[in-house]
């Protein structure tokens, strides 16, 4: 069995299963914002898109081999940027046969309080390979519920059924990553597309009220990538934020 790595969009005959893995697996960024925001926001703007911007300055620009996609990045309350409400809609169409392993690996993302609070998300690619970086602000109490909220134990395996009655399995498992930040938890979901392994590792961490989350596609490297990313990450995030 092969691993795949490959960007998302140059998978288009399979963009659907790979979007359903993001769903699932409760990130965002598997397809293009239809109206994505760069722009630092206007001095009037509502004090969520406010911080929003002052999140985007504490985004990386590039990493490696991987530059900033500012069409593809985003900014502003948490639950109302483009790449969430398109993966609310996915999973409203989607099966599952155990409905309490929606968004198995980050049900963080359904908290009141992370919903409302301000957001920036950064895609990264190289025409090869794309990651994605999302930055949260929130009350230090509310990022640690959001940190210390997982999925229940069964959720280990299980299966989705998308609106075409196409069934995936998918299987989670924790990843022994050292700690990055003040708390970190790290999962890789694995699956097949078109016979092929697909490798989807994810990485919260808590950095006082900010929470960041990384997540790739990889095969082999992945891990090691993911750490490498998340690590530059937080320094320019401190670097910035404080």
């Amino acid at each position: 069995m092969r691993t795949l790595r490959t960007t998302l969009p140059a998978a288009s005959a399979s963009l659907g299963a790979f979007a359903l893995l993001f769903c699932l697996a409760g990130c965002v960024g598997a397809e293009e914002p239809e109206a994505a925001s760069e722009a630092a926001p206007e001095e009037d703007s509502a004090p969520a898109p406010r911080s929003a911007g002052r999140l985007n300055e504490a985004q990386m620009v590039e990493f490696e081999d991987v530059t900033l996609l500012a069409d593809k990045s985003e900014a502003g309350a948490y639950g109302e940027l483009e790449s969430v409400l398109q993966m609310d809609q996915l999973r409203e169409s989607t099966e599952l046969d155990k409905p309490q392993c929606l968004d198995a690996v980050n049900q963080w993302g359904r908290l009141p309080e992370v919903r409302e609070a301000p957001a920036s998300l950064a895609t990264f690619g190289n025409g090869e390979e794309t990651i994605t970086h999302m930055l949260i602000e929130l009350p230090e109490k509310a990022a640690e519920e959001a940190i210390d909220t997982v999925p229940p134990a069964e959720c280990g395996t299980y299966q989705a059924t998308a609106v075409d009655g196409t069934a995936t399995t998918y299987t989670v498992r924790d990843l022994g990553i050292k700690t990055i930040g003040e708390e970190s938890r790290a999962f890789v979901v694995e699956t097949e597309v078109d016979g092929e392994q697909v490798l989807l590792y994810s990485l919260l961490y808590r950095n006082g009220g900010y929470l960041g989350t990384t997540s790739l596609l990889g095969g082999d490297d992945g891990e090691q990538r993911l750490v490498d990313f998340t690590t530059a990450a937080l320094e320019r995030e401190n670097k910035v934020l404080g």
